[in-house]
């Protein structure tokens, strides 16, 4: 793993994610999903590594680096604070803009990971606020008529929802069994339009990458062995990612 950026070119960027659950492959850190996403929309003006990180036994480079991931590293330029990262990016490598400013967008979004994350931890046993939240992305793309939050083309909004989502999406069904209601037709086509972007699903984790993420959380029930099995990330086990659709757009 290099670190001191010599002989790399000056529009080369390095991004330091979690490891998946062998300590080496592409985690399920929806917040290393979300840089993950943006540099390759960005791809035009910059090129970028992914490099994962075993957080369990870093490597000592890392460790000068930062303790948390996700981490961007440009040159000598560090950046492990999530806003932080996206100033710089934005600064760095304007093209093609990334930014929104539709505020209604904005508010339906706030509150739904920490209702997910009461739900999956137990914290709360029902998923009336969940679904509610959910209701409330369901209803605004609904009148919003376009095929991502903020208008045709992706934004830093759905860069930070779409990897939240599909946490939502996987996780709620392996560990709850909830699932997200068919007649949420605004929220499926939004989905369903992010499946058919290249880089959604260039930077989606597995489904069993998901579930690891929140299985090797103390807070969340234990699976069933009928799902351990479904969800082992084994030789035998091919990756599984959740891409269809209750809807036919």
């Amino acid at each position: 793993m290099s670190v001191n950026g010599d002989s790399l070119p000056t529009n080369h960027v390095e991004l330091y994610v979690r490891a998946g659950k062998d300590g080496e492959s592409y985690g399920a850190c929806p917040f290393c999903q979300r840089f993950y996403m943006i540099l390759d929309l960005k791809s035009g003006e910059l090129n970028y590594d992914v490099i994962t990180i075993n957080m369990a036994r870093p490597p000592v480079d890392f460790k000068k680096l930062a303790n948390r991931l996700p981490v961007l590293k440009h040159g000598d330029e560090i950046r492990s604070d999530n806003d932080e990262i996206v100033q710089y990016v934005d600064e760095t490598f304007p093209y093609p803009s990334l930014q929104y400013s539709n505020m209604q967008a904005h508010s339906v979004c706030l509150d739904i990971f920490s209702k997910f994350s009461y739900f999956i931890k137990q914290v709360s046993h029902s998923a009336d606020h969940l679904l509610k939240e959910l209701q409330a992305i369901n209803d605004y793309l609904e009148t919003a008529d376009t095929r991502y939050l903020c208008g045709d083309k992706l934004t830093h909004l759905d860069c930070l929802m779409l990897p939240k989502l599909q946490h939502i999406r996987v996780a709620a069904k392996a560990f709850k069994d909830f699932e997200i209601p068919d007649d949420m037709i605004g929220l499926w086509k939004y989905l369903a339009a992010a499946y058919k972007n290249e880089t959604f699903r260039k930077t989606c984790p597995s489904d069993q990458e998901i579930v690891y993420h929140w299985e090797s959380k103390p807070e969340t029930p234990s699976l069933s062995e009928e799902k351990m099995k479904y969800y082992s990330t084994d030789g035998y086990n091919k990756p599984k990612f959740s891409f269809d659709t209750p809807i036919k757009c």
